[in-house]
């Protein structure tokens, strides 16, 4: 069957072979209910078998807006232009199990009939149709790296339509990606005369792919605008086009909050407004023709940049009283919109004629539907969950004001939850990560103290059985934590769940054992970000972190805790922590810990090792784990790394180093799998390793050695290097230099270094390609390196010699270094661990590992934290 609309083509290139333009519908996500019939390893392939259909689904020529009906969905072919690493990128977050299917079409026209190797790339199952024939199926899962397969097909003279079905079966994070590369015989070049042409309903072809261009060069400078900022999309100066277009400043959801008209041209700008005048949180700027072009010509194409906007004042030096930090943490929280911590906040200050019951009542639907993350419930705009409901039961419970109405389902939602794996139910709720763990053991007890004589229903079991195995399970993951340290060490996203967990414990638990546990292990937890901050930011190597928390100190979870707990950071969208805190009113934190947090010595060393073993009932895994971290703190500057770590494998969410200058002004390198920056991918384009480097650090100087694989599929590792946040900066001679305040940082690449100035990260990150290569970062202070500019000479100056994968340098203190892929670290020729430390050893805390206890000294005060059981 033909269109219903007229039809009119629009022509690209195949970027080095990879078809980079694509119509694409879906994905149709389709619910998986009783997983129980989809056992083993391989479940995933037969749900993809038991959903599977033989015909595409696709009946008649897809055109750009129009509709795709497959069973009772109706789809619509959206245009799609692939990025830097050929991908159709579909990556989202599913809380319960979905099989998805998605559709690509392009049409590639070829100069001459011939033979051609489709190399189709994908995480899961995919279908290729040429010609309307069915050529090729691959069944595979790859959660997180796709995996490519080639196969031969020939082309004829003229157009080929390819039709690309791809699937995936989504289980919480989700990669979902597609690329195809359609390469010639290895004795013939003719693929690269090979062109893309897509359906679309406009006439105005050219008119088209010129706002394409002027779309695609455009960009925003930095992520995160504050108070009185600019917010302004901006134009190369080399910008060949130029197109009217109109720029929106708009939330996700779409509504408007600014519109400008602008000639998008070389070296052009469009001012959209300030955060200051706007709701606080995520927007996008959104480019679009005119509106008389885009509603009344149908010249319906886009693109959007996405950012956040902020209004809340950071604090870089401590301030007020905690209880007046406490009030404002609570107001700032109860301001929030869709979090039941907003409405804990409230009960909390006595605001009940404001409590908003529906978002209580939601956060009790997604509980009784077991999404994951149910036990704490965490996104942008949702942070709920069991751990607060049952803390607000606990606390506000027997409130006069307490809505009456909330009571039934709260009862009946608690005891008919989940509680552990061993537990009856089919769900896709994950229990075994470290943060999820407490969560749940914190969940059991809050919720076998409430009903301890009741059976609960999923179970049969009473609430004082419930109570008990939560009490021993959370005795056994506080002593690993006390003892050993944290496996997803210093994590700037769940330190947050965790210490919510064990806020509640130390406020609430009734077990003397588990009370007095969770109120040394949390001092523990606080201490360890006090000393691994500066200025607030949480700027530490991380076990597991999200982009945004890696960007700068602003969007952290934990910023709103260190602002709370000692007057340094921020109050931000994640409010469950601080409103934990705030409300353990049982809980007290020790002046020495923020006093810690506010120092700032010439120079503070600090090393420590995280280790433990995991066990199969808990972790679902077994064997030893450890990391090897180091801090080096000035009034200036603050480096952080993970020493050695596991490097040549394969890495998640782990941040190897960073260095921190301010809020905003750090750096940091990573070798990317894909360009997206979607939290589905793990690693992805900023936050953890594909393949993670060797890295020493001795004090104020890191190495990092890059191994890549040869089928690299990004071939380069990159820096963020935001180059907004510093007050100078300077790429000279092979460096990249910064400043900020009196804090210097320089930065080289044995491949080469280039700032990138056009897309995502235009003027935030440096590229540098290479198979092999070695990075170089020296730190530097006005007080020990006199001026910027002198800074810079000194840095020239140093020998560094790279060879292969190792690297011999001087430092800016006089000492020579060397290290590479393989061997130690050498200092002045004389071998320095970077493994085996003791458990904490900084000018503060020097504890063995494991540590029954720790000692923590600063001036005249002494804190000794006992892990015994």
């Amino acid at each position: 069957m033909g269109p219903s609309v007229s039809v009119y083509y629009v022509g690209y290139d195949l970027q080095n072979g990879y078809v980079h333009k694509w119509l694409v519908a879906g994905p149709q996500a389709i619910p998986v209910p009783n997983l129980d019939r989809f056992e083993g390893q391989d479940f995933k392939l037969q749900i993809a078998h038991h959903y599977f259909e033989e015909d595409s689904g696709v009946t008649q020529l897809p055109v750009e807006r129009e509709t795709l009906a497959v069973g009772d969905a109706e789809l619509t072919w959206n245009y799609v232009r692939c990025l830097d690493d050929h991908f159709v990128d579909l990556s989202d977050f599913y809380p319960t199990c979905h099989y998805l299917r998605a559709w690509a079409y392009a049409r590639v026209v070829s100069p001459a009939s011939q033979e051609v190797t489709f190399i189709l790339t994908t995480n899961g199952p995919a279908d290729l149709w040429l010609n309307g024939q069915h050529i090729h199926r691959q069944e595979h899962f790859h959660h997180q790296i796709p995996y490519s397969i080639s196969f031969s097909a020939p082309l004829q003279e003229g157009h080929n339509e390819i039709l690309v079905r791809f699937e995936e079966v989504a289980v919480r994070e989700c990669p979902y990606a597609m690329a195809l590369q359609i390469v010639g015989l290895p004795s013939d070049d003719a693929s690269e005369e090979l062109r893309v042409l897509l359906p679309i309903s406009v006439e105005a072809v050219a008119r088209r792919q010129t706002l394409e261009q002027v779309f695609e060069a455009a960009y925003l400078d930095r992520d995160v605008f504050v108070g009185n900022e600019h917010v302004i999309v901006r134009w190369p100066d080399d910008l060949a086009a130029s197109a009217d277009v109109a720029v929106r400043f708009q939330r996700p959801s779409g509504r408007i909050y600014g519109e400008a008209h602008v000639t998008g041209k070389a070296g052009d700008h469009a001012f959209l407004g300030r955060p200051s005048e706007v709701p606080e949180g995520p927007y996008q700027a959104v480019l679009m023709p005119r509106p008389t072009e885009y509603y009344e010509q149908n010249m319906r194409i886009q693109r959007e940049i996405d950012l956040w906007a902020l209004r809340s004042h950071y604090s870089q030096m401590p301030y007020g009283t905690y209880e007046e930090r406490r009030l404002e943490a609570l107001n700032d929280a109860a301001r929030r919109e869709d979090s039941v911590f907003a409405e804990i906040a409230k009960m909390e200050l006595g605001r009940w004629s404001e409590i908003k019951i529906d978002a209580i009542r939601e956060t009790i639907q997604k509980i009784n539907r077991r999404e994951d993350c149910s036990d704490f419930y965490g996104s942008a705009t949702l942070t709920t969950g069991l751990v607060g409901l049952l803390g607000m039961m606990h606390r506000y419970g027997k409130n006069p004001s307490f809505p009456r109405q909330l009571k039934r389902p709260l009862e009946k939602c608690v005891l008919k939850f989940r509680y552990w794996m061993d537990e009856p139910g089919s769900d896709a709720m994950c229990f075994w990560s470290e943060n999820h763990q407490i969560l749940f053991h914190t969940c059991e007890i809050l919720a076998g103290q409430l009903y301890p004589g009741w059976m609960f229903a999923n179970t049969g079991k009473s609430g004082k059985w419930h109570r008990e195995k939560g009490e021993q399970r959370a005795i056994s993951w506080l002593h690993k934590r006390g003892t050993g340290g944290f496996r997803e060490w210093d994590s700037n996203c769940y330190f947050e769940q965790d210490l919510l967990a064990l806020s509640h414990l130390a406020d609430l638990a009734r077990n003397q054992q588990v009370w007095e546990l969770a109120t040394v292990v949390m001092d523990k937890m606080l201490f360890t970000m006090a000393l691994n901050s500066y200025q607030g930011v949480f700027g530490s190597t991380h076990g597991r972190t999200y982009t945004p928390m890696i960007k700068g100190g602003r969007l952290e979870s934990t910023a709103g805790i260190g602002r709370l707990m000692w007057g340094m950071g921020v109050f931000n969208h994640h409010v469950l922590g601080t409103v934990g805190l705030a409300c353990a009113k049982e809980y007290e934190l020790l002046p020495i810990i923020p006093d810690i947090a506010a120092d700032l010595p010439e120079e503070m060393w600090n090393r420590e090792r995280h280790a433990g073993e995991l066990e199969e009932w808990c972790d679902r895994a077994t064997g030893s784990w450890e990391v090897n971290k180091v801090t080096y703190k000035t009034p200036d500057y603050m480096l952080c790394s993970a020493q050695d770590y596991h490097p040549g494998e394969e890495g998640s969410q782990e941040h190897i180093w960073q260095a921190t200058l301010g809020p905003d002004a750090v750096v940091f390198v990573t070798h990317p799998p894909c360009m997206s920056e979607k939290s589905s991918h793990r690693p992805n384009f900023w936050h953890g390793n594909y393949i993670l480097p060797r890295v020493a650090q001795w004090r104020d100087v890191l190495i990092a050695v890059h191994k890549l694989p040869e089928n690299d599929w990004m071939g380069f590792t990159h820096a963020y290097f935001p180059v907004y946040a510093f007050d100078e900066h300077v790429l000279r001679d092979g460096w990249a230099f910064a400043r900020k305040g009196e804090g210097y940082l320089a930065l080289t690449a044995a491949q080469g270094l280039t700032l990138i100035t056009r897309g995502d990260n235009a003027y935030r990150e440096l590229r540098s390609y290479g198979q092999h290569n070695v990075w170089l970062c020296h730190m530097g202070r006005a007080a020990q390196d006199g001026s910027f500019s002198e800074f810079q000479e000194r840095v020239l100056a140093l020998d560094v010699a790279c060879e292969g994968l190792s690297v011999r340098c001087t430092t800016l203190r006089g000492q020579s270094l060397a290290f590479g892929w393989e061997g130690p670290l050498l200092v002045d020729g004389k071998e320095q661990p970077i493994t085996g430390f003791k458990h904490y050893e900084n000018p503060y805390c020097v504890a063995d590992w494991p540590a029954s206890q720790m000692e923590i000294r600063f001036g005249d005060h002494l804190l000794r934290l006992r892990f015994g059981v």
